[in-house]
């Protein structure tokens, strides 16, 4: 049976293994680095996103008043848009947008 514990190691074969560690240390902080960046990303394009939506609604509802404002609009479709207008009045208050 060999011991294994006290052979003599090279000093290449020693800094062969350390630089192998430091090799591997350098590669799992480029991954965690990697990590953060995909999830700073993905916070960012859930805000533009949520942004985006907001004014599309704000922008409906703006059209959906100039439309109310006009007095040419059939009765079903002023009906519809007066349905609509609230719908968003109601998202508006609840603050989810």
């Amino acid at each position: 049976m060999v011991n294994l514990v006290n052979m003599p190691v090279s000093r290449e074969r020693m800094e062969h293994f350390q630089n192998r560690h430091l090799r591997q240390i350098e590669h799992a902080s480029k991954q965690w680095e990697a990590r953060e960046s995909k999830s700073k990303n993905n916070t960012m394009r859930r805000q533009w996103l949520e942004r985006q939506t907001n004014a599309n609604y704000r922008n409906e509802y703006d059209r959906i008043r100039g439309e109310l404002s006009r007095n040419k609009i059939p009765y079903v479709s002023m009906m519809q848009l007066m349905k609509r207008e609230s719908d968003l009045k109601r998202l508006f208050s609840s603050s989810s947008v």
